[in-house]
């Protein structure tokens, strides 16, 4: 990916400030992704539309790192996320809502990072899956952040050096409520190892949006039907989430597997959603180099559901990628998704049929299948 970098010692000229270390930097990066898409039924009717961030997101940030000698270094991330067929600003509408954060790096002790952030289990165990293929590969509704759609706020985490092959990452998010050092905190950690061409993670996360209305430091997930109070009922409660992931390279061969566990605990309890719903999800994937520019990727997800509703989703998917360039890619992918058995209604009070709903890209149908095909491109700066 080709970045501009702008050393620190011209910004220091052009705003009179002299630094002592040339190797300190900024850089301003980005990439650009856009889609024509079909959906054969969205809440019963058929949609075509334009739909960005389907291979890559849409985002641009500034990343900086100051040489402070002795193998240290301050290091700093601002990424703000759009939407590029509005202009509009995404996650909420924070200016930088993908990443902001500042910490300090030792090649020796690790880094240090504070603010806003992914959790250890995007950042280790999730590289490892095939939602690098796109959200038509991920769990359902995203129940467990497989496709990151959550990320923290008021973190702190620490990410080791890499020990012969072997890395970590934990991570504390503070409340912030007074009387009260847990309520709305989140703690996390992940570890992966690689070894030639194995590489293997496991990860888990305990998110708790126990303030008013779901607040917490972790943002809450509104995707489609799969998980509970997707409309604009907040969520109150708390999700654990635990995954696993193994991946093996072989020649022009890349073969994926993946386990996790998410529960969905309600803290206050309506007339359906009234205990905890569970989520079992179990996903293969392999890719195929058919040249050094064309990718072939195929994948199956398997969700089950239970608690005090009880369903089952299967969903399959295939995409094609043509690298234009180092930056350039076009590609294709196509869904299909199955579900069976009964899901919760947006506000939690009553019981409804579960909908076929492909990862977490759009609404879900309003019958068991749902069928996608996405066309698009995307670059990078």
């Amino acid at each position: 990916m080709r970045r501009l970098v702008i050393p620190s010692l011209a910004l220091a000229a052009l705003s009179g400030v002299s630094t002592s270390y040339a190797q300190s930097s900024v850089t301003l990066y980005g990439e650009i992704d856009n889609a024509f898409a079909y959906y054969n039924n969205v809440g019963g009717h058929s949609l075509f539309a334009m739909q960005g961030a389907d291979l890559t997101a849409n985002q641009w940030g500034i990343k900086g790192k100051e040489d402070l000698g002795g193998g240290f270094s301050t290091i700093f991330n601002l990424e703000n996320g759009f939407d590029i067929n509005s202009g509009t600003l995404r996650q909420g509408g924070r200016e930088f809502g993908k990443n902001a954060w500042v910490g300090l790096a030792s090649k020796s002790l690790g880094t240090i990072t504070m603010g806003r952030q992914l959790d250890p289990t995007v950042d280790l165990v999730q590289p490892i899956t095939a939602d690098a293929y796109g959200p038509a590969f991920t769990t359902p509704g995203d129940a467990d952040n497989n496709d990151n759609t959550f990320r923290i706020d008021n973190s702190i985490k620490y990410t080791s050096p890499i020990y012969g092959g072997l890395q970590y990452e934990l991570m504390y998010a503070l409340g912030g409520v007074a009387g009260s050092i847990s309520s709305q905190d989140t703690v996390s950690g992940a570890a992966a190892y690689t070894r030639g061409p194995l590489s293997v993670a496991a990860g888990y996360i305990f998110a708790k949006n126990d303030g008013a209305a779901g607040v917490g430091t972790a943002d809450l997930t509104h995707n489609n039907s799969v998980t509970p109070l997707f409309g604009s009922v907040s969520f109150v409660g708390s999700r654990q989430i635990a995954h696993v992931a193994a991946q093996y390279v072989i020649g022009p061969f890349t073969a994926n597997i993946r386990y996790s566990n998410a529960q969905w605990k309600p803290y206050i309890k309506l007339a359906a959603f009234n205990r905890t719903e569970t989520f079992n999800t179990g996903g293969t994937s392999l890719q195929y180099l058919l040249t050094p520019a064309l990718a072939l990727n195929v994948g199956y997800v398997y969700t089950r559901s239970t608690g005090a509703s009880s369903a089952t989703y299967h969903t399959v998917a295939a995409s094609t990628e043509y690298y234009l360039s180092k930056r350039t890619t076009l590609y294709a992918i196509s869904a299909y998704s199955h579900a069976r058995g009964t899901t919760f209604n947006a506000a939690g009070t009553g019981i409804v049929s579960a909908a076929g709903s492909i990862g977490d890209l759009e609404s879900s149908s309003s019958t068991p299948s749902q069928v996608a095909v996405i066309l698009g491109i995307t670059t990078k700066f």
